[in-house]
């Protein structure tokens, strides 16, 4: 599962050690390309951002990217569902439809 990470304050954070992505790399532990795909998408496996977040002696959650949630949707039922349902991981909803299918058929047999 890819995380999304605030790509501003990795920046920052490397930058304030004077490093540059190569000695990134090398103090994580990730390849060079890796450090490179992760400052320029924001994206990264649970791994990297582990090994960056040790480099750093932070925790994970200073540079996960915050959602915000919209401002202007209206505080209605029916607005939060639709939120939730934009945002929905697809995969995840799937497997545990097929698992809890799976068990339901199991238990009825």
């Amino acid at each position: 599962m890819e995380m999304q990470l605030n790509v501003k304050k990795l920046k920052q954070l490397r930058e304030s050690k004077a490093w540059s992505q190569s000695q990134l790399a090398d103090v994580a532990g990730i390849s060079l390309r890796t450090v490179q795909r992760i400052e320029k998408s924001g994206v990264a496996s649970p791994e990297s951002v582990m090994s960056i977040c040790s480099a750093y002696d932070i925790q994970t959650s200073d540079i996960i990217e915050k959602e915000e949630i919209p401002i202007d949707m209206a505080p209605t039922f029916l607005s939060a569902v639709r939120y939730k349902v934009d945002h929905v991981n697809i995969k995840a909803t799937l497997v545990s439809f097929f698992v809890a299918f799976i068990i339901a058929f199991i238990l009825t047999v």
